[in-house]
């Protein structure tokens, strides 16, 4: 059993109205991407890293990778119209076996720990697959045409984060039953494993630091967090 890391960076981030995708732009000494890569490199849980990437910055990404991981194993390969099609490239890139251990992680969350990467690896070799969740602190409710119709119960409630991991045997079949179903617009590969019918384990993740850079006021905050 090897474990690898698979990083999404296949967003072109165009709510940030950036000239270049979101996971480009500079955090402190280099771009977020940079960030998340480092940490990977820099575990001894970490057989490979595979990275996904929209062909028009694929250069932009060997530029990313010679400056800052010249001798790192990473591979590249092109990402898909959506997120699901992206992380399905991502999963045929190489050639996994099938009780392989892969981490699926956004490029846009530069602050991944090396104790993340430990938890998830250790929870999917037991039970297939997990992922990191925070409790919400807000009430949620459900609004219809500018109506409040339901409060959602807040102590069952829970947001994603990444990296999410998995038997590679179980992402896979996952993925290939989604697109039986014609299923190709899922946000996560959680929500995929699911709907194939397997469990899949919650971890606690931090609610402040393992942020997704999506905003302009994100990014402000990463700012902060690496200054501490």
């Amino acid at each position: 059993m090897k474990h690898y890391a698979i990083i999404v960076a296949g967003g072109m981030g165009q709510r940030m109205g950036t000239a270049v995708p979101k996971q480009f732009l500079q955090l402190g000494k280099k771009p977020i991407i940079a960030w998340s890569i480092e940490t990977f490199a820099a575990s001894p849980l970490i057989d490979k890293i595979i990275i996904v990437i929209h062909p028009d910055y694929k250069q932009q990404l060997e530029d990313v990778i010679h400056t800052y991981f010249p001798d790192t194993d990473i591979i590249i390969t092109h990402g898909g119209q959506t997120r699901q099609e992206s992380c399905f490239n991502g999963l045929q890139a190489y050639d996994f076996s099938n009780d392989d251990i892969v981490l699926i992680h956004d490029a846009a969350r530069p602050f991944i720990t090396d104790d993340m990467i430990k938890q998830c690896i250790e929870i999917a070799a037991l039970y297939g697959a997990c992922g990191i969740y925070v409790s919400v602190k807000e009430t949620i409710a459900q609004v219809n045409d500018s109506t409040v119709t339901h409060i959602l119960p807040r102590e069952t409630l829970y947001a994603a984060q990444t990296p999410q991991c998995f038997r590679y045997s179980i992402i896979m079949d996952a993925h290939q039953k989604a697109r039986e179903h014609n299923t190709t617009n899922a946000t996560d590969d959680v929500s995929l494993a699911l709907l194939a019918g397997y469990t899949v384990k919650a971890i606690t993740g931090d609610f402040y630091t393992n942020i997704k850079i999506t905003t302009n006021e994100d990014m402000e905050l990463a700012k902060l967090l690496i200054k501490e």
